[in-house]
Order: C-alpha cells, then sequence, then structure tokens
C-alpha cells in the first residue's frame, strides 16, 4: 500500500486572492467607514445613490474590505426583505463594456445572455427587466480600474453614464456604485463620476501589520509548528517596502508547495527564497554572479551558504563568517598554493560588494544590538551552491 504523501498544508485555499478572511486585522477604520457610508441601502432603500472611490497601492487591502462590506450589507438587506445584490467585477477579467453588463445581468440570471443583445439592450434589461420589475436594488463595485485596458473602457460614456443614468429621474435609485484604483490622479477614475463622490484612500501596511496578517493566515492555511518565525522574516524582507499583503501571501503559499515539494515537514527560509525567485520576472542568474566573483569574495559568499544551511535562520551574524571562511580557505588550499585568509576589513568589503554590485546579500543592522550586522541571502541557497560546487569540482581558479 502507497505511503500517502505529507502536506505541511491545512487549507490551502486561505491563501488564495479570492479568499476573504473573517477578520481584516488592520482594516477596522476602513470597514467601518465603508459600512457607514452605504448602510442607507438597507436603511432607506432607494432615496439616494451612492458613489465612492477607493484608492491605494497593490495588496492594501482595498478589495478583501470591499467584498467584506458588500457581503455584510447584501446580508443585512436580506434580513430587512430587501432584494439587494453586491456584485464585483473585476476589470482586468472583463475588459469590455459587454463583458461588464453580460456578468452583472448573470447575478440575478444566471442562465443569461438569451441571445444577440447591442449594450443598450443589455442596459434596458437590467434597469427594466431586473432592477425596477424585481423591485431589486444593487451595490456594484468595479475593481482594478486604473489597468490600461479599462481606461478605454471607463472613458466610454456607454457604460459608465448608462449605469449611473439608469434611474436619474426615477423616485427610486437602485444602483450604487464603488470603483477600486490603485491611483486617484487618473481622470479615467474622477471624470466619469458624479461630483458628490466620497473618496477612502487606503495606506500601505507596515512592516509589523504584515507580520499579523501572514501569522494570522498561517494558522488558517497550515499545520501547526510548520511555519517558522524566520520563514515570516524573510518575507518580510522581500515585501514590506512595498507593503503588499497579496505579494506576501503568495510568496508564503508558494513556499508551502516548495516545501511539500521537498516532502519537509517545515517550511524553512529557504523554501520562501525558492519562491521568491520563481516570481521574480528577471531573477538573478548564479552563473554571471559566479563567474564575475574573485576568489575571496566566492569563498565569503560560501561561508555564508554553509552558514545558513548549518542554522536554518533567515540571516547569518557577520561575526559567524569569517571563521567558516578561514577553515574554507584551508579546505581549498593545495600542496602548491595556499590560500591565505583576508583581514575582516576586506571580508566586509567583499560582502558589501555582493551586495551593492550583486543583489544578492542584503545588510542590517540588528535590532536593539550594537554593533551587530544581519546578512540576509535574496536568491535561493542551492542555486548559488550549485554554480560554487560546479565550479570547485575542478579546484577554484586561484589566481
Amino acid at each position: 500500500m502507497a505511503r500517502e504523501s505529507y502536506s505541511v498544508f491545512r487549507d490551502e485555499t486561505k491563501l488564495e486572492a479570492d479568499y476573504v478572511p473573517v477578520e481584516l486585522p488592520h482594516r477596522d477604520a476602513a470597514i467601518q467607514r465603508l459600512t457607514q457610508l452605504f448602510k442607507s441601502l438597507v436603511e432607506n432603500p432607494g432615496d439616494a445613490s451612492k458613489m465612492v472611490i477607493i484608492t491605494g497601492p497593490t495588496g492594501a487591502g482595498k478589495t478583501a474590505v470591499t467584498k467584506r462590506v458588500g457581503a455584510m450589507i447584501q446580508e443585512l438587506a436580506e434580513q430587512n426583505s430587501i432584494y439587494l445584490r453586491y456584485v464585483h467585477i473585476n476589470l482586468r477579467q472583463y475588459n469590455t463594456s459587454f463583458m461588464v453588463l453580460n456578468r452583472i445581468i448573470q447575478h440575478f440570471k444566471p442562465k443569461f445572455p438569451y441571445g444577440e443583445l447591442n449594450l443598450t439592450g443589455l442596459v434596458d434589461i437590467l434597469s427594466n427587466e431586473i432592477l425596477a420589475k424585481e423591485d431589486a436594488y444593487m451595490l456594484l463595485c468595479l475593481d482594478e480600474v486604473n489597468v490600461q485596458s479599462e481606461r478605454n473602457l471607463l472613458s466610454e460614456p456607454s457604460l459608465i453614464y448608462n449605469l449611473t443614468g439608469m434611474h436619474e429621474d426615477s423616485p427610486r435609485q437602485r444602483l450604487s456604485l464603488i470603483f477600486i484604483a490603485r491611483s486617484e490622479s487618473d481622470p479615467s477614475v474622477c471624470s466619469t463620476l458624479h461630483p458628490q463622490y466620497s473618496m477612502i484612500r487606503f495606506a500601505k501596511y507596515s512592516r509589523p501589520q504584515l507580520r499579523d496578517i501572514l501569522n494570522k493566515r498561517a494558522g488558517e492555511a497550515f499545520l501547526e509548528g510548520t511555519v517558522l518565525n524566520d520563514t515570516i522574516d524573510v518575507i518580510l524582507d522581500f515585501a514590506a517596502e512595498s507593503g503588499d499583503a497579496r505579494y506576501a501571501l503568495e510568496l508564503l503559499r508558494l513556499a508551502g508547495k516548495c516545501a511539500d515539494d521537498a516532502e519537509s515537514p517545515r517550511i524553512t527560509p529557504e523554501c520562501v527564497r525558492q519562491a521568491k525567485a520563481s516570481l521574480d520576472p528577471k531573477p538573478i542568474d548564479p552563473r554571471e554572479v559566479i563567474r564575475d566573483l574573485g576568489l575571496h569574495p566566492k569563498l565569503v559568499l560560501l561561508a555564508i551558504i554553509r552558514q545558513l544551511k548549518k542554522t536554518q535562520k533567515a540571516y547569518v551574524l557577520l561575526g559567524e563568517v569569517e571563521a567558516p571562511y578561514r577553515l574554507i580557505c584551508e579546505e581549498y588550499s593545495t600542496e602548491s598554493h595556499s590560500i591565505k585568509p583576508h583581514g575582516h576589513i576586506e571580508v566586509w568589503e567583499y560582502i558589501r560588494d555582493l551586495r551593492d554590485l550583486y543583489n544578492i546579500l542584503s545588510i542590517e543592522d540588528a535590532p536593539g544590538q550594537k554593533f551587530t550586522t544581519w546578512l540576509r541571502l535574496k536568491v535561493p541557497i542551492e542555486f548559488i551552491e550549485r554554480e560554487l560546487e560546479d565550479e570547485s569540482k575542478g579546484g577554484f581558479k586561484l589566481s
């Protein structure tokens, strides 16, 4: 009987982009404000149409917050016997007026379309055959409106103006709109809307906030004890500058897949480095790095790699590199050529070159520790190690 394969995952779907957790850390204020703006749709249905623009960088929680509030508003409406539907359309996926309107109508009538219809016919079905005839209301979110292909879409008066003008002269306002954009400066976002819209701006997540998000989601997605603290630290190193939670969570998911592929019971920092390499559109070529390095920088890099493999940590201390480096110098010395270790100043210069010239290391001061420096590898250990081993088989070039 075949042995069942082990997985570090409890539920991988908890890391997928479409998953909206019950709790959204550090977004309570945004949830409260958005709920406040749209609660009148339930308290006084049809009295007024609401329009909101939500802006912020990628991975700031805009989509998740909007979906969470939309679901809450729809549920509250159902509890009050009001036929209201929250409809979320991603304009990257539905990138023409026809596709958008067809998808909206399918939320009410899943078997739609019925035949060939032009844009005016689709608007008429939505306005008269669905919303007015069925006494229905809609909270519509158009997501990713800043993508170039959507700018043309939003500039089409036939879509936006028909939507916003469907019940302009009617005593019942049945449509409210949310636009999600990365930037409020794009004229395609603001110029198409009624002057009296509300704006909510999302800031990028801070490093501590990203840590909270990763820890929370790791608890949902993975078996207990499989995600190391150092693993989270490496993800933060890669994602904290942008504050992109979506990217950080994708790194965590791919790191889990890497651990499964290796049949490892733990998701290690090396798994994250491999995940990062798989996502990078222009990954660092280790062959070019090794080819350009001199002998002693190669041996210092090998010392860093061996120390990282030994400790399985996210970083190696600068003071932990020099002793292994000296041993490696001795290891690769020959009877005809002794490799004499270089001093502390030279080793430090090699490490800075690995950061500044080759971008494979990051250097930072250890928090709360004077005169302590952390070195973090930005590329997978196995990539660099493989190239170093291939070169060392014939003996490193000693000049």
